[in-house]
């Protein structure tokens, strides 16, 4: 990074902090905080049980143990056609 990007950069940095220093809006800064707090891993809001579940999937998916959607929505079929 050249320093004319470095100091560009400063001066986008320091106008924001004070266009944040100055708001009133709770909705507003709340978004802000979304924007700039790193959101956690996926993975790691989710239990262990569905963890484990996922894992067991992705198994079953690379062992070829797989049900095309098509049999699904045949068996499906079969089993709901009075309804």
């Amino acid at each position: 990074m050249s320093k004319t990007d470095y100091l560009i950069i400063e001066q986008r940095k320091i106008k924001l902090i004070t266009m944040i220093t100055q708001l009133y809006d709770l909705d507003l800064l709340e978004s802000i905080e979304k924007l700039l707090i790193k959101k956690k891993d996926w993975w790691q809001s989710i239990s262990e049980a569905e963890q484990q579940a996922i894992d067991i999937g992705l198994e079953d998916i690379k062992n070829g143990n797989l049900i095309s959607h098509q049999e699904v929505m045949q068996e499906v079929e079969k089993q709901y056609k009075d309804m």
